[in-house]
C-alpha cells in the first residue's frame, strides 16, 4: 500500500492498495496515482496493505524521524475523555440517578479527565457544562488536578435530563438523570 503525503504540511494526501497488473500484484507508483501533480511536493511511504488506513484516516498520523521526515505510520494518541459521576441515588435500579422534581433538590456532579489508559489526566482544562433541564451551579469551570465538581438543581417538571461536559480536544462526557414526582403526603 502506498501512502502519499504533502512534504510541507506532513498531511495525508491519499492511499492506494496494491494493484493486480499482468497477472501479478505490485505497489502503485506516485506517477500513476498523481500524473499531473508537482511530485516535488509529494512524499510517499509503502506500508503493509491494510484497510484501516483508508477506512479511518483520521485515526493515524505519520511517525517522523528526528528531521521531521515521515518514516512510518502510527495510531494517533487517543484524546482524554470526561467521566461524569454523581452522588444522586438510583432508587429504582433503572440506571438513572434521580432527583425529586421540586425545584430545590440538588445532586453533586463530579467530572474527571482520564487518558486513554484510564489514568487521571492532571492537566487543568476549562470544561463547559450543559443540561437539558434543571439548573447547573456553573457552566464553565477549570479542573484542578483533572477533577471538578458542580451541582445540578432539579426543576419542577418530571422529566429525564442529560448533563454534558466538553472541552477542546477532549472526548465529551454525559450523565442522564430523572426528575421524579415528589411523594404525596397524606
Amino acid at each position: 500500500m502506498i501512502v502519499v503525503y504533502n512534504k510541507d504540511t506532513k498531511q495525508f494526501v491519499g492511499v492506494a492498495t496494491r494493484v493486480f497488473d499482468n497477472g501479478r500484484w505490485r505497489e502503485p507508483t506516485l506517477e500513476e496515482l498523481y500524473p499531473d501533480a508537482d511530485r516535488t511536493k509529494l512524499g510517499y511511504l509503502y506500508v503493509e496493505d491494510s484497510p484501516k488506513y483508508a477506512l479511518r484516516p483520521d485515526s493515524w498520523q505519520f511517525k517522523l524521524d528526528e528531521n521531521g521526515v515521515p518514516v512510518g505510520i502510527e495510531r494517533k494518541p487517543m484524546p482524554p475523555r470526561i467521566d461524569l459521576t454523581t452522588d444522586a441515588p438510583d432508587t429504582d435500579d433503572d440506571g438513572l440517578p434521580e432527583l425529586v422534581a421540586d425545584g430545590k433538590s440538588k445532586a453533586t456532579i463530579m467530572a474527571e479527565l482520564k487518558d486513554a489508559t484510564g489514568k487521571l489526566f492532571e492537566q487543568d482544562l476549562m470544561l463547559t457544562f450543559r443540561t437539558t433541564g434543571g439548573t447547573l451551579s456553573t457552566r464553565k469551570v477549570m479542573t484542578k488536578g483533572g477533577k471538578v465538581a458542580l451541582e445540578l438543581t432539579s426543576s419542577v417538571e418530571t422529566i429525564s435530563v442529560t448533563v454534558s461536559a466538553s472541552a477542546e480536544g477532549v472526548k465529551e462526557g454525559s450523565l442522564s438523570f430523572e426528575f421524579m414526582p415528589p411523594e404525596e403526603r397524606s
